[in-house]
């Protein structure tokens, strides 16, 4: 991950952490969206940030390069780990899930990215994406924020699943939701099934035995 966008994070987790406890519509959706597809046993989250999405997700470890984020997310009783999501401080198949939420938006080279992390997922285990859809409203909401533009760049659900199948990873589960537009929720909503109509995606995919 670019050193510039570490550095942005750093300075601004507290204001990182209060836009989620002040935005809970938005919020709640994409937990409910997230947590249909959470497996069993052992999880860690690269780029747990303060650990919004780990904990209540049930996430144990929580990694990220930010200090100050880290934090955070040890107050809310995650075990946290100092590090990059592109070189992983863990032996390989340590866990029987890994999830990714608002963080392959700022990532150049995905594949790379994605093998390192199934690298350390066990056999049948899985790995769980949640990410802008590019091509939503809410996609194109960010892609004309300057304050995103210079490094967030979200792919499409189609990307993934062509990345998911170059690196040896069987597709299971969709959901989606902020089918309300930008920026914000009125509402908390409903996970829907698949992809195509929500700005939050989430995406599972096993790794085979």
């Amino acid at each position: 991950m670019n050193r510039e966008i570490i550095e942005h994070f750093e300075k601004t987790w507290k204001d990182y952490d209060a836009w989620y406890n002040s935005h809970q519509a938005l919020y709640q959706s994409e937990l409910a969206a997230l947590k249909p597809v959470i497996p069993s046993g052992s999880g860690l989250e690269i780029g747990a940030g303060t650990g919004q999405f780990s904990a209540p997700c049930g996430v144990r470890y929580a990694l990220d390069p930010a200090i100050h984020m880290l934090q955070e997310a040890k107050k809310r009783g995650l075990l946290v780990v100092q590090g990059l999501g592109e070189n992983l401080p863990f032996k390989g198949e340590s866990f029987d899930f890994v999830q990714i939420v608002f963080v392959i938006e700022f990532i150049d080279d995905l594949v790379l990215f994605l093998m390192e992390a199934v690298r350390t997922i066990k056999r049948n285990g899985a790995l769980i994406l949640g990410f802008i859809d590019r091509d939503s409203p809410w996609g194109r909401y960010y892609a004309r924020d300057p304050s995103h533009r210079a490094y967030f760049h979200p792919p499409s659900p189609e990307e993934i699943l062509y990345i998911f199948k170059k690196i040896g990873l069987e597709f299971g589960k969709a959901f989606q939701t902020l089918f309300q537009p930008p920026p914000d929720l009125r509402r908390k909503e409903d996970p829907k099934p698949g992809f195509g109509r929500g700005g939050f995606v989430v995406l599972m995919a096993t790794k085979g035995p």
